[in-house]
């Protein structure tokens, strides 16, 4: 029988069932108060996504996949989130303290209170600046360099990698005619920052000639690498280039100066 048949209500006999079956006998779909028998009503590819509206939460089992999830209201969550579950967070929703560590690399011209740490700056970096003075006399004969024990500065290092510029000033002289005295600057007591050159090692020199105690300034400079972050100590040495010929360091008490000057490398 071809056609259709229409009804404004169907009334059901005691059993409450409904059914339609084919002329084959199969059932094309089944009903009751129960609700829709699925299986023997609905083919398994019959509803598609377009043809669903909504489902309640409260009737779903099982296991949704990513895919089918569009958006979550975030009062919906509970439990953690991992960090591979989030892509991005707009930085107004922050609050409390970002770690270092949680820091890729910032502009430094949004940086705008607080202490830049002399790690971050640039290699040619002035990081701390060290003066000493002295107005003690010292004097040799010797042939071999002498400490002016009290013409030190001293200065500790925030890294290994810097250097350390060392700026002198002094007065120096001889008591006799034609004779040098030579000066240098020793690190810990121990390294000549100057090595081969006039005078053997020396960072600067005044010859006498003519006119003993003659009195002259010297001036000069040197860039170390110490290599440490212990507190190290420079010391002008001097010694006279005639063994028995007297040389004076801060001849008659002028006053002397050294500033030692960390420099990021």
């Amino acid at each position: 029988m071809a056609g259709s048949i229409t009804v404004s209500s169907i009334t059901l006999d005691s059993d409450n069932n409904f059914s339609i079956k084919s002329n084959t006998g199969a059932t094309l779909f089944f009903a009751n108060t129960s609700g829709v028998d699925i299986a023997n009503s609905i083919g398994a590819t019959a509803i598609t996504n377009d043809k669903i509206l909504s489902v309640a939460n409260t009737k779903i089992s099982g296991n949704i996949i990513s895919s089918q999830i569009t958006s979550v209201a975030n009062t919906q969550i509970t439990g953690n989130i991992t960090a591979a579950q989030i892509t991005s967070v707009a930085n107004t929703q922050l609050t409390g303290l970002i770690q270092a560590a949680q820091i890729g690399s910032a502009n430094a011209t949004l940086v705008t209170s607080g202490t830049l740490p002399g790690a971050r700056l640039p290699a040619g970096s002035v990081l701390q600046v060290v003066q000493s003075n002295s107005a003690t006399v010292y004097s040799t004969t010797s042939l071999s360099y002498q400490a002016a024990t009290n013409h030190t500065v001293t200065i500790t290092p925030t890294s290994t990698s810097s250097k350390i510029l060392i700026l002198h000033q002094g007065m120096v002289n001889s008591l006799v005619n034609q004779v040098w005295c030579w000066a240098t600057i020793y690190r810990n007591a121990a390294t000549n920052l100057y090595t081969g050159g006039a005078g053997d090692g020396a960072a600067g020199g005044i010859y006498v000639s003519g006119s003993p105690d003659y009195h002259s300034a010297m001036t000069f400079s040197v860039l170390d690498s110490p290599n440490t972050t212990s507190a190290t100590t420079y010391t002008v040495y001097f010694r006279s280039s005639v063994n028995g010929s007297t040389v004076r360091y801060n001849a008659d008490g002028w006053k002397h100066y050294m500033i030692a000057m960390e420099i990021a490398g």
